[in-house]
């Protein structure tokens, strides 16, 4: 008699890799900015941090690129694990939703597409939502800036929720990211970490825009298996 051997479940089984891909390059990126040259630092710096428009060692071109590039920078390995942590697990139901869209339309689709539009729009528009609030209240932040995945992932918590509950599912997930933001505003001077408030808004406002149009209401359960 043979024994056979049965296959092994892995640890963390995520339906979908795209979310999980993702996160592991915040992860990357934060390990590589841990050792790399000062003379390098600087340069991404320049067009990996988001500041205030006009903001002196500023231009057009620095502004445009950081408007993406500060979604891959962190100020610490708690931001980073925090923002990895809602991509991995709203963006799986961000993805199942868009492919049972699509379903729904007669297309085909992998739903990793549509799951990156979603969070590349939250860090654009969370960038825009902060580059309108230093101007509204004219700070000049050009020694820190703004960096963090926040944008993106708080889009992807809008889809999340729409995809698990509908409309109901997105505004109670909203009050609920409204008020722990105010929270972490409230404690920043405990965290040591400045919270980029309007930046999360403008990311979920965006989810809240993009979600419906690419993912399925009512469609998935919240889960990483």
């Amino acid at each position: 008699m043979t024994n056979i051997p049965q296959p092994r479940e892995p640890m963390f089984n995520f339906t979908e890799k795209a979310p999980a891909y993702l996160a592991g390059a915040f992860i990357a990126i934060q390990a590589l900015m841990m050792v790399l040259p000062r003379s390098l630092l600087t340069a991404i710096d320049k067009f990996g941090v988001l500041r205030p428009l006009g903001s002196p060692g500023t231009d057009v071109v620095s502004h445009f690129i950081s408007l993406v590039g500060h979604g891959f920078l962190h100020g610490g390995w708690g931001h980073v694990m925090m923002n990895a942590g809602m991509t991995i697990v709203f963006g799986i139901a961000t993805i199942r939703g868009a492919k049972l869209l699509a379903a729904s339309r007669g297309k085909g689709a992998s739903g990793t597409r549509d799951f990156l539009l979603i969070f590349f729009a939250g860090v654009v528009i969370g960038g825009v939502f902060q580059w309108g609030w230093w101007a509204a209240t004219n700070s000049q932040l050009t020694l820190t800036g703004a960096v963090g995945a926040s944008g993106g992932a708080s889009a992807l918590f809008a889809a999340g929720a729409w995809a698990i509950g509908g409309r109901e599912k997105m505004i109670q997930f909203g009050f609920g990211w409204a008020a722990i933001n105010a929270v972490m505003v409230l404690l920043e001077n405990f965290i040591g970490m400045g919270i980029a408030w309007p930046a999360h808004a403008g990311g979920y406002v965006a989810g809240m825009i993009f979600g419906p149009m690419f993912v399925k209401a009512n469609s998935t359960k919240l889960s990483m298996i």
